[in-house]
């Protein structure tokens, strides 16, 4: 990958998206890590990190957010992640849910002179909730997955603009992470880009 690839480009958001339990937080750490000798500067923003303290409340105490909760967290997500990548490189990385068509299009609309692009990590809810149940410190329960997955609406093949969808069930990190990967650089050389 060269730098120069992408550098005459509008700024690109690369939103490591999915439900809770997807290892969307272990992807982006190893972008970072892939990307950090050819763009040192390069950032990556947790999505989760970004919510409103109420919204951290309500999750901590068992209650899925609604999607009024979710519009200003939302265009938090779009204004930081698009800041970010005007001040680095041109790209920057986010994990973010984005479970529904009409949050991504939220997401675009905030920040309609940046191109996102949304990949999504899936798997069978066994498997995640499972990954779930071993997680530790986390404000999302596993009792909570089921609204989450009744919100899921993974983008239709050529229906929605940038978006692809990896499913990683039975693979290792380091190969959903190169899948990933493969997306990302098609981006990056201005190639299309959906599934």
């Amino acid at each position: 990958m060269t730098t120069q690839a992408h550098k005459s480009s509008r700024p690109k958001v690369f939103v490591i998206a999915g439900t809770s339990g997807t290892g969307k937080t272990s992807v982006a750490t190893n972008l970072l890590d892939h990307y950090k000798k050819d763009l040192p500067n390069l950032k990556y923003l947790e999505g989760d990190d970004l919510h409103p303290e109420a919204n951290v409340k309500k999750m901590s105490s068992g209650h899925p957010l609604q999607d009024e909760d979710r519009w200003d967290w939302l265009k938090i997500v779009a204004h930081k992640s698009s800041d970010v990548a005007r001040l680095s490189h041109g790209i920057s990385i986010i994990t973010c849910s984005s479970l529904k068509k009409k949050y991504r299009d939220l997401i675009r609309a905030t920040e309609p002179n940046v191109d996102f692009y949304f990949i999504f990590l899936y798997a069978n809810q066994e498997e995640i909730f499972a990954r779930l149940n071993n997680r530790k410190g986390h404000f999302m329960k596993a009792n909570m997955m089921q609204s989450q997955f009744d919100d899921l609406e993974l983008p239709i093949p050529h229906q929605e603009k940038n978006c692809a969808v990896v499913n990683f069930e039975g693979k290792p990190l380091d190969v959903i992470t190169n899948e990933v990967l493969v997306y990302i650089e098609k981006a990056l050389h201005n190639e299309d880009f959906n599934m």
